[in-house]
């Protein structure tokens, strides 16, 4: 069976992303320290891939947050501040943990 296109992670279902990507933002370092004047579509994208249910695997996990960024193709700020609690609150709900 191919999994091109589909992860699972913490024995969740795998989850088939959604086709086409948008493009990687150009200098993820432009919006470190403040917010872009709007989120960047690749930010929505995979905002939108978390929510339905999708997690990165342990070794894009474990990166430092400007590598993270280079990955998922966001501005340094948005993994920070719009990716990043989504997973934490995704791997919490998984793990039966609080949110709060």
């Amino acid at each position: 069976m191919s999994r091109t296109g589909k992860t699972g992670t913490e024995g969740q279902p795998w989850i088939e992303l959604e086709k086409p990507k948008p493009a990687k933002v150009d200098d993820r370092y432009r919006y470190w320290g403040d917010a872009p004047p709007e989120v960047s579509a690749r930010c929505r994208y995979w905002a939108r891939q978390i929510q339905r249910g999708w997690l990165p695997n342990r070794r894009i996990s474990a990166e430092c947050s400007d590598c993270s960024a280079a990955w998922f193709g966001v501005y340094i700020w948005e993994y920070l501040h719009v990716l990043y609690p989504l997973i934490v609150d995704r791997h919490q709900r998984i793990r039966g943990g609080s949110t709060a």
